[in-house]
């Protein structure tokens, strides 16, 4: 009985020190394909959910970011200023001589502010993510860095911190720049970790907003903003279920960006669509990517979905135990974990093939959770997941049969033939030995016969 007890508590012990060392499941992003031709020069799509990038087109090309580096802008300032409500900025003659010098008028979005005007950091904030306005951008960037070189630095160490390798600043207060490039996938990076900044979303992704002290300044009417993302409005042509925010920019060198978010049934994406043509065929302007977004987005809520791929009680084969205890000489083997992913409705789920790497067989015991092996999800050639795989339940050993097992190979270990011929050496020695000595008796024996034979003679 308390050997019994000994190996369960033997058993448990090992199970659970095996599955506290167990890694993690090695996954590999899924990417699918929407239905329909994606005019943007780059896009990318994340759930938002598990963080896990679904779609991407040219997602690693560089991209002049236009308006969409204001993003940036929020989040320097939403971690470099404790209280956005109470601090206050004034609007300066040298910010209107700086906007007004831009060579490039058609890239700066204006919100109405004018020298001597004072606004709160929250209010510029909303001004410049609603409506893009260049005298926010500009204001933040000279109170938070002290100087536009200064705000401009700390855009770069932050893009470096959140692992933007292939983003550069080199201007802000959305000052025109052709060496200001980034890609979707880094403004992805970008707006992922800002989703994560207390108040970024709220004032990201509000449809409107008025400071509390426009009547005051007696501008009601120019100081109400509205978002200049038209998914938004329902009255829009572009109006698409679910969407909010985030940023739109435009551009003559990078196009039509946006960048949004979108939610449906508890499902949330984030996508960037960048560098979509301003206008059509015929020269007339054109919202692609405002088409792009809610094509993409529908086609995501349409057809992607939560789908478990494996479960952890798969039973993947089984593994041949010798020396085993009882009528069972077998372990079944499963997933450390289960895996589950997004996947899309139009790819057929069985068409991801497990792969087994595992021995053919095992010796006795094989307690349940050891590491057996691992297991490779594959779809089309591709790895999508690699999962450590375990025995699913204990094979102690039989004393007997493996006692039994080791009598054959005892004569054939190592140490045991050098003690046989060592054995055979010192037996040959002693025969040899006594040989020798019985020889030598036999000899004195002859001696002393004859020595007593002449004695006896020569007495007579």
């Amino acid at each position: 009985m308390q050997k019994r007890l000994l190996s369960a508590l033997l058993a448990v012990c090992t199970a659970v020190v095996m599955l506290c060392n167990l890694p993690a499941q090695k996954a590999h992003a899924l990417l699918f394909t929407p239905n329909s031709t994606v005019q943007s020069d780059a896009a990318i799509l994340m759930n938002l959910d598990v963080g896990q990038i679904v779609y991407e087109k040219n997602a690693d090309r560089k991209e002049y970011p236009a308006a969409l580096s204001q993003i940036m802008t929020a989040v320097v300032v939403l971690e470099n200023c404790a209280d956005i409500s109470s601090v206050s900025v004034t609007a300066t003659e040298e910010m209107s001589v700086a906007l007004n010098n831009e060579e490039h008028q058609s890239e700066l979005r204006r919100a109405g502010i004018l020298p001597g005007d004072t606004l709160t950091v929250e209010d510029l904030l909303y001004a410049m993510m609603l409506t893009s306005s260049c005298e926010a951008d500009y204001m933040l960037s000279e109170k938070i860095g002290g100087s536009l070189d200064g705000f401009i630095a700390m855009m770069n160490a932050k893009a470096e911190e959140l692992g933007m390798e292939d983003t550069r600043f080199t201007t802000a207060g959305q000052l025109y720049s052709p060496r200001q490039l980034s890609t979707a996938r880094d403004m992805m990076k970008l707006l992922s970790y800002a989703m994560t900044l207390p108040r970024f979303e709220t004032i990201a992704c509000a449809n409107s907003y008025t400071p509390p002290g426009a009547a005051a300044a007696e501008k009601s009417d120019i100081w109400n903003w509205t978002h200049s993302n038209l998914m938004v409005e329902p009255s829009s042509d572009y109006y698409c279920n679910g969407v909010r925010g985030i940023k739109t920019g435009n551009s003559e060198d990078g196009g039509r960006s946006i960048a949004c978010k979108a939610s449906r049934d508890g499902i949330n994406y984030l996508l960037i669509c960048m560098n979509a043509p301003l206008t059509d065929a015929e020269g007339e302007n054109h919202f692609y990517h405002l088409e792009d977004a809610s094509n993409i987005l529908e086609w995501a809520f349409l057809h992607l979905s939560f789908q478990d791929i494996l479960s952890e009680m798969t039973e993947l084969g089984e593994i041949k135990v010798v020396d085993a205890k009882g009528k069972i000489d077998y372990v079944k083997v499963r997933p450390v974990s289960g895996y589950s992913c997004i996947w899309c409705d139009t790819t057929d789920i069985n068409s991801v093939k497990p792969i087994g790497d595992w021995p053919t067989k095992l010796n006795a015991p094989v307690y349940v959770g050891t590491k057996l092996g691992t297991v490779t999800l594959k779809l089309s050639g591709e790895t999508l997941a690699e999962i450590d795989v375990v025995a699913s339940y204990t094979v102690e050993r039989s004393f007997w049969q493996y006692n039994l097992h080791k009598i054959p190979g005892f004569f054939t270990m190592g140490q045991v033939k050098k003690i046989l011929i060592l054995g055979i050496v010192l037996s040959l020695i002693y025969i040899g030995l006594c040989v020798f000595f019985a020889f030598r008796y036999h000899e004195d024996r002859k001696r002393r016969a004859e020595a007593r034979a002449g004695y006896y003679r020569n007495k007579k």
